[in-house]
């Protein structure tokens, strides 16, 4: 009898047979989705789980300062990793997290937290010196904690001069990346490629033999060469630190120092600074300790970090401010440029200007009379300049504040600059005309000041300055060179004459006296201007100069953010300073002097080695020079002198000659000299056996002071010892 089918079986038997296919079908969509569509995605998992690849980090590139001194330099240190995951025991938790605290100077709490994270990997300090690493991997193996805590090569940033150019040269992070200045703005030049280690691994994480092994070599970066020059950078800071604590200036001071004809920074600074190799610690002390005292730790967190972005801040290029008397050279360059006014213009000062219903006051309220364009300038009169911007106008003030680039960035290569601002010339009046004449109710920054001052001196030729010389790479080939040629012509060259002349005769007759240098042809324009936005008695003080005026080489910019010792004056408080920088840097640069018979016959000397001469050759010898002689005892030839060979003193000063004698070991107390004239401390000095050798100017003028002295008051000195006085003249009282 035939059997019949069994339906049932059949249905299952299909049904089954459609689902595995089904199946194999989805498992081939899948393989193919896998292994075309989500390949690369699933090679790199593979690759993860059979590889580990380590990072061989790049060498960031050094920076140094024109001449090749090393200012920033990446040094070999250690980096120290974390592998909790593989601590067994409370006692190797409690263990490491002790040892890693107390070497590293970390807290406890903190670091014992992370160690309970059992993670598979955590970094936990970078940077750590030699010593430091010796004394943990001491540690490490007195605790049996080798395949817990790790030790590698790692590279710290290094700055070995500390404070010494840093809002220039900036900082880096944590993990090496540029922050601010320099490495902020060429951190891509300077930090390189990093290289890998590719090594193959088991399934339990386990590395195998170096066959399997890849090396990708790191890509070391790029040096930059500097056109700071340290020494000019070291003068401009030593000056400016000083200005700080003798003005009491209660904001910061900010000093430039550029090549007229290149657009090359030489040096630049602000006061105060900081540390880039503490960048995140206040170098202000009573502001930290203000901060700490916040109770509240996001109001805490938020005022440090507005502190330390202000700490970071570079003054010079990112603050606008109104430059006052300073910006009366770009005035009067325009308005000769225009034929607005010439050298031959006249002009009437009786004290004020009436504009509209505004009394604009001059700084000598009884007003400087007639005047030419030349002493108009010399007396920084405002009633003057009020006239010449009027005879501009409004249309080419703007015309040419435009055109000396005033009204955008100048393009240094630095992070941070700010750009000024000026008001829409359409909604201007005459008043607003007449302040904008004399450096009022605009802002610049000091950078952007001293560019459009460098066009000027420069034939009217306009540079961009710059800080980056060349970039090199690591052999020292020369990868990239600054281009330094003019942009464009802004005034002509007989305009620039004329205008060099005029602020060389503020210098030598004006309100700049006591910017003078014996022997160079310096140029230069006084400025004090108000902040109008902080109140009473906040005032800037400036003074910008170039030098040799006849051919510009150097220009240099000053300013005190509120000084508060009386008078705050640019005339007085800051053209000394410009004076001690300028006559250190121009003989430094190979500018030689050039001495008028005036300075020679003011000109300090020094005094020659007159030992073993006789009393006659002795006395020619000192003639010779400019010296007389006084001579001790009765021997034939010249045993000892005061002062000894070498020194520089005053002309006419008295060398005492001891003949077969030795000169005595009396000291004597030095006298305070302040606001004596120059004779008075040359005869008080010389009655008590001292010396003088001066500073600054040197005039018989009546209100020529001694404001400074070398050694201080009081203290006991050598008969014979030198004190350098410096002496300013306190008629200069103007901006």
């Amino acid at each position: 009898m035939e059997k019949k089918p069994n339906r049932v079986m059949n249905f299952w038997i299909h049904f089954f047979t459609v689902i595995c296919c089904a199946c194999f079908a989805a498992v081939i969509v899948r393989l193919f989705w896998m292994q075309i569509i989500d390949y690369d995605f699933y090679r790199e998992k593979a690759s993860d789980q059979q590889t580990k690849v380590l990072t061989v980090e790049a060498k960031r590139g050094a920076i140094y300062d024109t001449n090749g001194k090393t200012l920033a330099v990446s040094i070999e240190t250690q980096q120290v990793t974390l592998e909790a995951v593989k601590i067994k025991t409370p006692e190797q938790a409690e263990l490491t997290a002790r040892g890693l605290s107390e070497i590293l100077k970390l807290n406890y709490e903190d670091t014992l937290a992370t160690v309970n994270k059992k993670a598979t990997w955590t970094l936990i300090k970078r940077g750590v010196d030699q010593d430091t690493a010796d004394a943990l991997r001491q540690y490490i193996k007195e605790n049996k904690l080798g395949s817990i805590i790790y030790l590698s090569d790692d590279t710290t940033r290094y700055y070995p001069y500390g404070n010494f150019l840093s809002h220039i040269l900036g900082f880096t992070g944590t993990d090496n990346n540029g922050l601010y200045g320099l490495e902020g703005y060429y951190d891509e030049q300077l930090s390189g490629t990093d290289g890998r280690i590719v090594k193959a691994t088991n399934a339990a994480g386990t590395e195998l033999s170096s066959d399997y092994e890849q090396y990708y070599e790191a890509q070391d970066g790029n040096n930059l060469v500097l056109t700071i020059d340290a020494f000019v950078q070291q003068c401009l800071e030593e000056n400016l630190e000083t200005a700080v604590l003798d003005n009491k200036v209660r904001d910061h001071v900010s000093g430039i120092v550029m090549d007229v004809k290149t657009g090359a920074i030489l040096g630049m600074a602000n006061k105060p600074d900081f540390d880039p190799n503490d960048a995140w610690v206040l170098s202000d002390s009573s502001e930290a300790a203000k901060i700490a005292a916040i109770q509240d730790p996001a109001a805490r967190r938020e005022a440090l970090n507005k502190a330390l972005t202000e700490q970071w801040r570079n003054k010079a290029i990112s603050n606008n401010y109104y430059p006052g008397s300073t910006f009366k050279i770009v005035t009067a360059g325009s308005a000769l440029e225009t034929g607005a006014v010439g050298t031959d213009s006249s002009f009437y000062c009786p004290g004020f200007r009436q504009v509209l219903d505004h009394k604009i006051h001059c700084w000598k309220t009884e007003g400087h009379g007639p005047e030419t364009l030349a002493q108009a300038v010399q007396n920084s009169c405002n009633p003057a300049f009020i006239e010449i911007g009027a005879k501009l106008g409004l249309r080419d003030f703007y015309k040419y504040f435009k055109a000396f680039g005033l009204t955008e960035k100048t393009g240094i290569d630095l992070p941070g600059e700010a750009s000024g601002y000026f008001w829409d010339v359409n909604k201007m009046t005459e008043v607003d005309l007449a302040v904008l004449s004399f450096g009022q109710n605009f802002g610049i920054t000091p950078l952007q000041l001293l560019t459009a001052v460098s066009t000027v001196a420069n034939d009217g030729y306009a540079v961009t300055p710059h800080v980056v010389k060349e970039i090199t790479d690591k052999n020292g080939s020369v990868v990239a060179t600054t281009q330094t040629s003019a942009t464009r012509q802004v005034i002509s060259a007989e305009t620039s004459k004329t205008v060099r002349e005029i602020l060389e005769s503020v210098v030598t007759t004006g309100t700049g006296k006591n910017a003078y240098v014996a022997g160079y042809r310096v140029a230069g324009k006084t400025g004090t201007s108000e902040k109008v936005d902080v109140g009473e008695d906040a005032y800037v003080s400036s003074f910008v100069a170039f030098a040799p005026a006849d051919d510009p080489q150097v220009a240099i910019l000053i300013l005190l953010d509120e000084p508060t010792v009386q008078p705050i004056t640019g005339g007085i408080t800051v053209a000394p300073i410009v004076r001690r920088i300028l006559s250190e840097v121009l003989p430094y640069l190979g500018v030689e002097p050039e001495y008028t018979e005036a300075e020679l016959a003011q000109k300090d000397v020094t005094v020659p080695d007159m030992t073993n001469l006789s009393g006659y050759d002795a006395f020619n010898k000192a003639k010779w020079v400019g010296l007389t002689t006084l001579t001790q005892g009765s021997g034939e030839t010249v045993t000892a002198q005061i002062p000894a060979p070498g020194a520089t003193v005053s002309q006419g000063s008295q060398v005492i000659l001891y003949m077969g004698e030795q000169k005595p070991d009396t000291t004597v107390a030095v006298p305070n000299l302040t606001n004596m004239s120059v004779q008075r401390v040359k005869s008080t000095l010389a009655d008590i056996g001292l010396y003088v050798q001066t500073s600054g100017i040197n005039s018989a003028g009546t209100r020529v002071v001694a404001i400074k002295q070398s050694i201080e008051a009081g203290e006991r000195v050598p008969i014979g010892t030198v004190i350098t006085v410096e002496f300013n003249d306190l008629d200069q009282t103007s901006e």
